[in-house]
C-alpha cells in the first residue's frame, strides 16, 4: 500500500465515525474510483474483505458505477452489483462526497433493493429511470432468459448502438436468436449464449451491418441457477480499424527492413547509427551489440562519412540524396554500391536519415571486364558452360554461407536433331536464338541465370530459392513458352522440350553432383513422353504416389459416377444468339474434390482410359439431347473432344451411328472435334470415317487449330466442316499483336475453303471486335460465356430465351 493511500485511510478513519450508527452497507472510494473501505455490512453483501479488494476499481463490485459522475447524489440510484464474480443483484446507492485538504472521497451508501419489499414501487420507478438512462448510452446492453419452452429468448434491449447497426430493439423482446438473424449468425450467438447459461462469463467479438462489436455476456445467478443473463454491446470498429492499420504498417516496416535485398542503416541528425538491418550487420560482419558499445561508428561512420558528408548534410535539410560510393565488406572485398539518402520526417521536422544501399559490384565489375565472350555463348549471348559454373559455384558458396536452396534447370529440345538435319544449321542456328530470347523473357535477371550448354542443351540456375514450388512455376512457365510456334524465314516451327531439376542441398552439394542429378531427371522427362519437366527429389516419389492413386481412382470414377458435363456456349457474335455448345468433362473426386482435366486426361490417354471416358461423355450428350426434346427446349448441336485413339479405330463411325439410333437423334446435334494429329496418320481409314459420319449429318471440327501441323492441304483434302482457332492465338490480339497476321491468314484460308471458323478462347471485347474485322463471328469464349454446369446452362441460355 503506497504512502497516499495510507494518507487517504488515515483521513478516512474520521470520516467513518460520522457513519458508525449507520445501518447500510457502505464503500469509501477515492478520486480516482479505487476503494478504499468496505464496512462489515458490505463485506456480507459483496462476499468480499476489504484487504482483498481494497486499491481496486469500484467497478469490479459495481458494474455500472460513474464516480465521475456520482458527486453527493443524495437520491437514490439504481445499479447492478456482483458478487463472487457471477451473482448479479440490484442495488441503490447514496452518494455523499468529502473534502479533506486536497483528498476527496466519495462514501456509497447501499441497499439491496432484493431485501426490501416495501420498496417494491420505488424499485420499478428506479429501474424505469434507470433503463430510461441506459437507452440513450451510446453502446448497448440486452438481456435474455429461457421461457417456458426452455428457449433462449431476449427480454431486454437498449442503446442507441443497436439503432445504428439496424437492429430495432423492441423487435427482439420474447425472441429467439434464429427468429431474429440469419441461420449461421443464430448458431453463432446461441453458442455463446448457452455457454454462458453454464454460469460462465462470455465475450466475443462479431461483424453486424459493417460494424465490429464487443460482446460482454455475464451470468445472473439466484443461488446456484442461472436466471438470465446480460450484456453489454460496445462498438469497436474504429479501435480494430486502428488496430488493424498500425500493425499492417509495422508488419509492413518490420519485413521491409529485415528481409530487404538491401542494405539499410538508420542515422539519427548526428550521423549517429541508430539501426542497421540483418543484411547490413552480415555485409560489415557486425552485429547489434556493436551499435552498443559504438564500436560500429569507428567501423563505418568515420570511414566513409568523408566522402558522403556532403549528401548527409543536404538530407538533414529534407532533400533526397542518390550517389555511388566504394566499400570495404568484412572479407576486405571491395563492393560499388549505389546509395540513397532519405530523410525521415516526423511532424514536419527531420528526425533521421535513411541510408539504402545497393549492391551494384556485378554489374559494374561485367562492364569492366574482358572476359565476356569467354564466359558468353557467342550465337545466343548468354553464359556459355564456363559462364555459368562459375555463377553456380558462386551461388552455391552463397547458399552454403546463409542457409538457402538453389536450383539448376537442365533444358534439352525434342527432336531438335530432325530440325537440324532437314532444314539446315543456319534455320536450327536462328532456333536457338530465339529460344534463348524466350527463356530469358521468363526468368527474374536479378535472381535466375540462363545459359547455353553446348549443341541443344540450356541451363537455368535459379538463386535464393524459397521452396520447391517456386522452381516448378519457373519449369512450368518455360514449358507454355514454347507452346506458340517460332517463325524463322517462310517456317513456323513448332518444338517441345524436356526439363530436369535438381535443387541444393537435397539433389547434391557441390556443381558436378547437382549436374548429374538434373541430368537424372532430365532422362526421366524424355521417358515419360517428354514436353514436361521433373525433379531429382523427394517431389519426384511423391508425383509418382500421386499419379499411381490418380490411375486407381480414375479407373473407378466411370462406374462411381464421378464424372460432371460442363458445357460452353459457341454464339454467332452478329446475332448473339446460341448456335452450338462444348462438351467439356470434369471429375468431381470423392475425397480431392474437382480434379482438372489437364490432370487427368493425359493420364486417361496415357493409360488407354480416354476410350471409355469418350464413350460415357457421347452417350450423356445424347441423353442430354433427349432430354431437351422432351422437355420442349430448342435443340442445339453438341460438340464433343474425341481423342486420336479412339478416332482412328474402324468402327468409331459405326459405334455413332448405333448411338444416335439408339436415342433417337439426327447426326445434325452431334458435333465431332479432333486435332490435327489425329488425320495425320492413317489416311486411308481416316478419309473413310470421315466420309461415313458426314453420311451421317456429323460435322467435324478440327480442334486448338495452329498447334500442330496446320496443314490447309490436309483441311482441303479430308473436306472436313470447320476449324476452331486455338486461344493461344486469340489472346491479346489487336492490328498490331504478333498473332494477328497469322490469325488473319488462317481465318482468311479457311474462309477459302467454305469452312466454318470458330474462333476459341474470346475474353475481351477488343478480341471480339478484330474476329468481326475479318468476318469470324462464330466465337467461344469467356467473354459470352463460362463452361457452366448443365442446369446452369439450360436457365441462361434454353429456358430464359
Amino acid at each position: 500500500m503506497d504512502r497516499q493511500m495510507k494518507r487517504q485511510l488515515d483521513t478516512l478513519d474520521q470520516l467513518l465515525k460520522l457513519f458508525s450508527k449507520q445501518k447500510d452497507c457502505i464503500v469509501v472510494i477515492n478520486n480516482l474510483g479505487n476503494i478504499l473501505y468496505l464496512n462489515a455490512n458490505a463485506e456480507r453483501m459483496f462476499f468480499a474483505t476489504s484487504n482483498h479488494v481494497v486499491g481496486m476499481s469500484i467497478n469490479t463490485l459495481i458494474l455500472n458505477y460513474n464516480h465521475l459522475e456520482n458527486t453527493n447524489r443524495q437520491k437514490h440510484q439504481l445499479y447492478i452489483a456482483i458478487k463472487e464474480s457471477k451473482n448479479h443483484f440490484w442495488i441503490d446507492i447514496q452518494t455523499y462526497t468529502f473534502t479533506s485538504g486536497d483528498e476527496q472521497f466519495q462514501v456509497l451508501l447501499i441497499n439491496d433493493v432484493h431485501d426490501n419489499k416495501s420498496e417494491s414501487e420505488l424499485i420499478k420507478q428506479m429501474k424505469i429511470e434507470f433503463l430510461n438512462k441506459m437507452q440513450n448510452l451510446k453502446n448497448g446492453f440486452f438481456s435474455m432468459a429461457k421461457n417456458e419452452e426452455d428457449r433462449i429468448i431476449y427480454t431486454m434491449a437498449i442503446g442507441k448502438l443497436f439503432e445504428e447497426i439496424g437492429i430495432i430493439t423492441s423487435s427482439l423482446y420474447r425472441k429467439t436468436p434464429f427468429e431474429i438473424f440469419p441461420r449461421e449468425l443464430a448458431l453463432y450467438k446461441q453458442h455463446h449464449y448457452e455457454k454462458a447459461f453454464e454460469g460462465k462469463r462470455i465475450n466475443y467479438e462479431i461483424e453486424l451491418n459493417g460494424r465490429q462489436v464487443f460482446v460482454d455476456i455475464t451470468p445472473i445467478l439466484h443461488g446456484e441457477e442461472v436466471t438470465e443473463i446480460v450484456a453489454s454491446v460496445n462498438d469497436i470498429t474504429e479501435l480494430r480499424s486502428t488496430q488493424k492499420e498500425l500493425q499492417i504498417n509495422q508488419g509492413q516496416f518490420q519485413s521491409l527492413f529485415k528481409f530487404s535485398q538491401d542494405y539499410i542503416i538508420v542515422f539519427n541528425t548526428d550521423s549517429q547509427i541508430i539501426d542497421m538491418n540483418p543484411r547490413t550487420f552480415e555485409l560489415f560482419g557486425l552485429s547489434s551489440d556493436d551499435i552498443k558499445n559504438n564500436q560500429i561508428r569507428e567501423q563505418i561512420v568515420e570511414s566513409y562519412l568523408g566522402d558522403i558528408g556532403d549528401y548527409f548534410e543536404k538530407a538533414v535539410q529534407g532533400n533526397v540524396q542518390n550517389f555511388e560510393i566504394n566499400i570495404i565488406n568484412k572479407n576486405n572485398d571491395k563492393l560499388y554500391f549505389n546509395i540513397t539518402l532519405i530523410p525521415i520526417i516526423i511532424d514536419n521536422r527531420v528526425r533521421g536519415i535513411y541510408l539504402i544501399g545497393k549492391d551494384i559490384s556485378e554489374q559494374k565489375y561485367i562492364q569492366e571486364t574482358n572476359a565476356y565472350l569467354a564466359d558468353h555463348d557467342e550465337l545466343t549471348n548468354i553464359a556459355n558452360r564456363r559462364g555459368i559454373e562459375k555463377k553456380v559455384n558462386r551461388a552455391l558458396q552463397y547458399a552454403k554461407n546463409n542457409k538457402m536452396q538453389l536450383a539448376i534447370l537442365l533444358i534439352d529440345l525434342d527432336r531438335f536433331k530432325s530440325i537440324n538435319d532437314t532444314l539446315g544449321h543456319m534455320i536450327g542456328d536462328q532456333l536457338l536464338k530465339q529460344i534463348a530470347e524466350r527463356l530469358l523473357n521468363c526468368l527474374d535477371n536479378e535472381k535466375q541465370y540462363a545459359a547455353r550448354m553446348g549443341g541443344d542443351e540450356f541451363m537455368i540456375l535459379c538463386q535464393h530459392v524459397a521452396s520447391c514450388d517456386e522452381v516448378i512455376t519457373i519449369a512450368e512457365k518455360i514449358l507454355q513458352s514454347f507452346v506458340s510456334p517460332f517463325f524463322i524465314q517462310d517456317f513456323e516451327l513448332l518444338i517441345s522440350t524436356s526439363i530436369g531439376i535438381s535443387i541444393y542441398p537435397t539433389g547434391g552439394n557441390d556443381l558436378v553432383e547437382l549436374m548429374k542429378k538434373a541430368d537424372i531427371a532430365l532422362y526421366n522427362a524424355k521417358e515419360l513422353g517428354r514436353n514436361m519437366y521433373q525433379i531429382y527429389d523427394q517431389s519426384m516419389s511423391k508425383r509418382s504416389y500421386q499419379s499411381f492413386f490418380l490411375e486407381r481412382d480414375l479407373r473407378k470414377a466411370i462406374f462411381n459416377n464421378e464424372f460432371i458435363v460442363y458445357l460452353q456456349p459457341r454464339v454467332d457474335a452478329l446475332t448473339g444468339k446460341i448456335i452450338s455448345a462444348e462438351a467439356l468433362i470434369r471429375w468431381e473426386h470423392p475425397e480431392i474434390g474437382l480434379v482438372s482435366p489437364g490432370d487427368f486426361i493425359p493420364l486417361a490417354e496415357e493409360t488407354g482410359l480416354i476410350i471409355p471416358i469418350g464413350k460415357w461423355m457421347k452417350r450423356k450428350v445424347c441423353e442430354l439431347l433427349v432430354a431437351w426434346r422432351k422437355a420442349g427446349l430448342r435443340l442445339i448441336p453438341i460438340s464433343v473432344n474425341i481423342s486420336s485413339q479412339r478416332f482412328l479405330q474402324k468402327s468409331f463411325s459405326k459405334d455413332i451411328l448405333d448411338l444416335l439410333n439408339e436415342y433417337n437423334l439426327d447426326g445434325e446435334w452431334l458435333e465431332i472435334e479432333i486435332t490435327e494429329n489425329s488425320i495425320m496418320r492413317n489416311e486411308e481409314n481416316v478419309q473413310k470415317t470421315l466420309k461415313e459420319l458426314k453420311e451421317l449429318g456429323v460435322k467435324i471440327y478440327i480442334d486448338d487449330f495452329g498447334t500442330g501441323y496446320s496443314s490447309f492441304n490436309y483441311l482441303k483434302t479430308f473436306q472436313l466442316d470447320g476449324v476452331k482457332i486455338d486461344r493461344s492465338f486469340i489472346q491479346n490480339i489487336s492490328s498490331e499483336s504478333e498473332n494477328a497476321s497469322i490469325t488473319t491468314a488462317m481465318i482468311k484460308m479457311a474462309q477459302h475453303l467454305k469452312m466454318e471458323v470458330i474462333a476459341e478462347g474470346v475474353e475481351t471485347k477488343g478480341e471480339l471486335d478484330y474476329l468481326l474485322e475479318q468476318s469470324c463471328h462464330q466465337i467461344q469464349g469467356f467473354y459470352f460465356g463460362k463452361p457452366c454446369p448443365i442446369k446452369e446452362f439450360e436457365r441462361k441460355y434454353l429456358i430464359n430465351t
